[in-house]
């Protein structure tokens, strides 16, 4: 079985029940399968908490004021995750940690395992095969799996077929970056630092200007990427790349999607 230690966890609990995927099963059917009590209360800026106690039981709680239904059910994977995968004692997790910040290997493993559980990968691989990379691309897989846009965009990272980035920033910082493994460029670490000029997410933070999707941006290369390594060989080299912007103005956070043709 490949992957990562959280998929491998999720691959198995799928497996456990027979399902090959849970879009419309309700999870906290999941949670009471494995005697966890759950329950529901205002968190404050927390989405979702767990807590070991002896002999294997745990309680899960997720924030109440979360009325985003995906976000919600990736907070009840994530908190599940760290069940299966039997981490320590307690876990409080946010918009940050949610997003896939790198906040710990286990907090990384619990990402993967929610990902894999709400959106598991042949079922993805299948819903992408031949279609033509767009940000109404992913906003369709999202409704598709019932799961939030972010879940679905560093899914498509890890198993898409078109090669793409993703820039997660709050309130003007950028707190993590990702791209495809086959993504020949070399991104700008930017983490902790200011989102860069002349960036579509410098937009929204400076000037609150939003674009839909059929009014995509270009932008340099050399705005994400370091250019000073890398030969062109094509032809036509090119010199700009597409910038899209998720935003959650909610949580005042920026999820850019960069990618070529």
């Amino acid at each position: 079985m490949r992957g990562s230690r959280g998929e491998q966890a999720a691959r198995r609990l799928l497996d456990e029940f027979g399902l090959d995927d849970i879009i419309d099963v309700d999870l906290q059917d999941l949670v009471f399968a494995r005697n966890i009590l759950y329950r529901e209360t205002p968190l404050g800026d927390c989405e979702g908490r767990i807590v070991f106690g002896k002999k294997g039981r745990a309680i899960i709680t997720i924030n109440s004021e979360t009325t985003y239904l995906p976000r919600k059910r990736f907070s009840i994977a994530h908190e599940l995750g760290h069940f299966e995968l039997k981490h320590s004692l307690i876990h409080y997790d946010n918009v940050a940690t949610l997003d896939y910040y790198k906040n710990g290997n286990q907090e990384t493993e619990a990402n993967d395992f929610a990902a894999e559980l709400l959106i598991p990968g042949p079922k993805f691989s299948a819903a992408v095969i031949g279609k033509p990379f767009s940000p109404n691309l992913l906003e369709h897989l999202a409704e598709q799996f019932g799961t939030s846009i972010s879940s679905i965009i560093y899914r498509y990272i890890d198993v898409g077929p078109h090669p793409i980035a993703a820039v997660f920033s709050h309130n003007g910082k950028v707190l993590f970056m990702k791209k495809s493994a086959r993504y020949h460029r070399r991104l700008i670490d930017y983490t902790k630092l200011t989102v860069p000029h002349y960036s579509v997410a410098e937009e929204w933070f400076q000037e609150r200007i939003r674009y839909d999707e059929n009014d995509i941006q270009d932008v340099d290369l050399n705005v994400w990427f370091d250019l000073s390594w890398f030969r062109e060989s094509d032809d036509k080299p090119m010199n700009t790349c597409h910038e899209y912007c998720f935003i959650s103005e909610l949580y005042n956070t920026v999820l850019s999607v960069i990618w070529e043709d």
